[in-house]
């Protein structure tokens, strides 16, 4: 039986209803596909990342700038060759200069001559009563080498790391004729321990006194077979490190000459109980490495894993939304709001850990990061401050390096020269400034009884 005119126009009227649904559906997913985080709530994780070009692509890529070396100042040249083209190669007419130069630069290295000063000390002796004399050297004429000397094997043991013989044996090798015994090396470091304390202390007063973030950190150190801490503590461009025997609150008290602090960032394990600190900030790249740390543990049930996830998943995003505030894709107050909500989730999750029955190695975890919640957030006040402390991680770099080569130190003055050398490089290798020129005036300084610098005039 055929449909009647009234049926088909029924069914017309349906289809097109449908077909309208079904229209405003594909509308909707496709606004759906078309969200990121810069026109949603969406966070940069979820946006499509951009295909890399081909490993085999010529194409230079735009974040790897070529590098080449640039020209040196006129005033560092010692000679020069003009060359030009006489007459042309072709049909033999005179060139005319058109102005434009292109210059090379050759660089090498002269003949390295020791500058040897000879003090000759006459003996004399009297016609009327036959006494014998001779003259007497100054004090800051009785050492073997000069103060230039002793700084150039200090640089190289501290911000190179070489031992004492590798040392001697590259001065022999440049410096023919020239050969350093371990008692002399010994001995150096000795009077560059002393003569740096008051560098030392100057960058340490500075930093106390700075109005930045102090960065915190400590690590192993040995000495005399014994296991000790080396502290590093960093202001802005400012490094001091100070090795103590015991990592115990009254010790960073100690340390911290027992001032105020305005604004301290450390890891979770450093001792500040005793401090005086208005803002303390815990490092957030600690605790992603303590979360993993804690989920790839034998322990951890697989229900307790995914939900470390989700809270290592929100702390990777609280980084995310400050590189969107950094870029000015999100207001301040906006991260702000998102930062407090993150940390209420985190909140949450850590209570429903609780709640359960998680291993004692993840309920110590929780009930530790609960009770340290408010130190972790503490960014959050300001914008500009950090959220992480690789400041202090990055200044303890070479320290550690070198205590994996040396094992240490052996001695008092040793130990001295270690913390108060590497404090005065790091904190001048950060501005560009001449180590060597500055620990020349330091030694000299030391020698004739004058003024010490001010290290802090060459890093502010």
């Amino acid at each position: 039986m055929k449909p009647t005119y009234e049926e088909l126009l029924e069914e017309n009227a349906k289809l097109r209803a449908l077909v309208e649904q079904l229209m405003k559906r594909v509308a909707d997913l496709e606004a759906q596909l078309k969200k990121n985080s810069k026109n949603s709530s969406k966070p940069p994780s979820s946006d499509q990342k951009p295909s890399l070009p081909p490993k085999n692509s010529k194409e230079r890529r735009p974040y790897h700038p070529g590098a080449s070396r640039q020209l040196l100042p006129e005033s560092a040249v010692t000679s020069r060759d003009v060359r030009m083209v006489e007459e042309c190669p072709n049909c033999r007419c005179p060139m005319i200069p058109t102005g434009e130069v292109y210059k090379w630069q050759q660089v090498e290295l002269p003949e390295i001559k020791p500058l040897v000063h000879q003090i000759e000390l006459h003996s004399c002796r009297c016609p009327k009563c036959n006494a014998l004399d001779r003259s007497e050297l100054e004090e800051h004429e009785k050492f073997l080498l000069g103060p230039r000397f002793e700084s150039f094997i200090n640089l190289c043991m501290g911000q190179f790391r070489q031992g004492h013989r590798p040392v001697r044996q590259f001065v022999a090798a440049i410096i023919p004729g020239i050969h350093l015994s371990q008692g002399l090396v010994s001995k150096i470091k000795r009077r560059s321990a002393r003569a740096l304390q008051q560098a030392t202390q100057q960058l340490k007063d500075a930093i106390l006194q700075s109005t930045e973030p102090i960065h915190a950190d400590a690590t192993g150190w040995r000495h005399f077979g014994q296991n000790e801490n080396a502290v590093v503590l960093r202001a802005g461009n400012l490094v001091i490190f100070e090795l103590i025997p015991n990592l115990n609150g009254k010790a960073i008290s100690e340390l911290f000459k027992e001032r105020p602090i305005m604004r301290l960032v450390t890891d979770r394990g450093f001792a500040t109980s005793q401090l005086n600190t208005k803002v303390h900030q815990y490092c957030l790249a600690h605790l992603l490495r303590n979360i993993q740390g804690l989920a790839e543990h034998p322990t951890t049930t697989m229900e307790e894993t995914a939900e470390l996830g989700r809270i290592y998943d929100m702390v990777q995003e609280l980084f995310h939304d400050k590189h969107r505030l950094d870029r000015r894709e999100i207001s301040e107050s906006s991260w702000r709001h998102y930062g407090y909500a993150i940390w209420e989730d985190i909140r949450d999750t850590l209570e429903s850990i609780l709640n359960g029955q998680p291993s004692a190695k993840v309920k110590r975890f929780c009930r530790r990061v609960l009770k340290d919640l408010s130190r972790f957030r503490a960014y959050l006040r300001s914008r500009d401050a950090p959220m992480t402390n690789n400041p202090a991680e990055e200044a303890l770099r070479n320290l550690v390096i070198a205590r994996k080569l040396c094992f240490g130190s052996r001695s008092i003055y040793g130990r001295d020269w270690r913390a108060s050398l590497q404090s005065c490089i790091e904190s001048l290798c950060r501005i560009g400034s001449s180590i060597l020129d500055f620990l020349t005036d330091v030694l000299r300084a030391a020698r004739t009884g004058c003024a010490y610098p001010d290290i802090r005039q060459r890093i502010c």
